[in-house]
């Protein structure tokens, strides 16, 4: 069974296309866009519209137990805080979208939600489908950086073939990552090295996307370590004591792969520091909004494929998503008391 979401339009949207110039078509039209493309990607939807505020309201409070996920079109909601605080008691994701751009005005309900999509008519409810069905809701991983991430990983899998074939000066082979005999080997999936040359990307996409990718794909890759031969042991270029541990698990740009486990790295988000933000609210050592900035920022990054620490990577998300999609002014003690008592188990 598909992902299941509501759609929400918001108050005047039941004229839509009837006035000339206006983007797009009817109401009807748009509902079938959304009906015919929620089965292609598998999700399951109920679209609600109303003119009313509380019948929105109403129906998110009645649906929430069912819901994997809500698209909504405020409409002349924007300021709504009513709404604003509806998305965030119910407790799961929610993108905003609008026909048309919002220009000078500033929506309220964007603070309950994980991303906004407007002026993109139609569309704008097409693509937050999109977004649900693939898991990226931010939309940051593009179909042009996944090809592009595909193209690095096979021609630098290349590269590790010919480096593992190599022999240094007295003939030893390096069989580090090839998995004989070394309890300390790499995965069998092919990863990045940390010594290898990256290829050039547009400014753009590296500040955007590629770099927290990069960050995770090195956080990934342990050190290589030549074979032992006469009591020495020998690098490619450098002298170390022993094989690196296999790093935890990252989540890479929008999609999980397997990783090893071990200790959290101090650019990985562990429980630990989860459970000293938790217990700082209760000391009152962060405020209500601080709490839930932290958590918001800390998803986000998970998102676009920052590490968390391995075999936690759902338990920390599910975590963060809570204390951002419920402000702490919401949660009582007692509650994230439960949530420190989660994270020590």
């Amino acid at each position: 069974m598909g992902k299941r979401l509501l759609v929400l339009h918001g108050p005047n949207l039941n004229l839509l296309g009837e006035r000339e110039g206006r983007q797009g078509g009817r109401l009807a039209d748009l509902d079938a866009a959304l009906t015919a493309r929620a089965t292609e990607l598998g999700l399951e939807l109920k679209v609600v519209q109303s003119n009313h505020e509380g019948v929105l309201l109403d129906t998110l409070h009645a649906e929430r137990s069912r819901l994997d996920g809500v698209v909504v079109s405020p409409a002349g909601l924007f300021g709504s805080y009513s709404l604003m605080e509806a998305l965030e008691l119910v407790g799961v994701p929610a993108i905003e979208v609008y026909l048309e751009r919002l220009g000078a005005r500033e929506s309220v309900v964007a603070e309950a939600c994980a991303a906004t999509i407007e002026g993109q008519g139609f569309h704008s409810y097409l693509e937050a489908l999109e977004r649900f069905a693939s898991g990226d809701l931010t939309g940051e991983l593009t179909e042009e950086d996944e090809a592009e991430e595909d193209e690095e990983a096979v021609d630098e899998g290349a590269e590790d073939e010919v480096e593992e074939g190599a022999e240094d000066d007295d003939g030893v082979v390096d069989a580090a990552w090839s998995g004989e005999d070394d309890e300390a080997a790499a995965p069998e999936e092919k990863g990045k090295t940390l010594g290898r040359r990256k290829k050039d990307i547009p400014r753009e996409k590296s500040l955007a996307v590629r770099q927290p990718g990069a960050l995770a794909r090195a956080s990934d890759a342990p050190a290589k370590a030549l074979a032992p031969s006469g009591g020495s042991r020998k690098t490619l270029g450098r002298k170390v004591e022993a094989p690196a541990a296999p790093s935890t698990s990252s989540k890479t740009l929008g999609r999980k792969v397997k990783g090893v486990e071990g200790t959290p790295a101090a650019n990985v988000l562990s429980r630990a520091l989860v459970r000293q933000k938790i217990a700082d609210r209760l000391a009152g050592r962060l405020t209500q909004a601080e709490l839930a900035a932290w958590a918001r920022s800390k998803w986000s990054e998970l998102q676009r494929g920052a590490s968390a620490e391995g075999g936690y990577e759902d338990m920390l998300e599910d975590l963060l998503l809570s204390l951002s999609s419920l402000p702490a002014s919401k949660l009582s003690d007692s509650e994230l008391v439960n949530m420190m008592t989660r994270l020590d188990r």
